[in-house]
């Protein structure tokens, strides 16, 4: 199975939710089951690359890794574990390009699930 590779960066297909909860943020328009747990009603990134830039994912932006990925943080890791996944999400979509990629775990990729 090809990898589903959110906005983010995130490979949802490998999110414990996908395929029940949750079918990657394209499929869902950025409408994620865990966005009540920070406030919002459409993803952030999804909301800024899609929406409102045109564009497939953050890897296509120039302005990678940009504040959202600084702020947007799990709560589950401590801020060196985040600076940490942030720097490894960015470098991973921005890598991405639509290709088959390495497992997330090569680049310090955490999901909220």
């Amino acid at each position: 199975m090809r990898e589903n590779i959110g906005v983010c960066g995130c490979i949802c297909s490998d999110c414990r939710i996908y395929g029940t909860n949750c079918n990657g943020c394209h499929a869902i328009e950025g409408k994620a089951c865990w966005l009540h747990e920070v406030g919002l009603s459409i993803c952030d990134f999804y909301e800024c690359s899609v929406i409102n830039k045109g564009l497939t994912h953050c890897g296509e932006c120039t302005e990678i890794p940009c504040e959202k990925f600084w702020k947007n943080k799990n709560p589950k890791l401590t801020e060196e574990e985040h600076k940490k996944n942030s720097r490894g999400k960015s470098y991973f979509v921005k890598r991405a390009g639509g290709e088959k990629l390495n497992n997330a775990e090569d680049y310090d990729v955490v999901y909220f699930f």
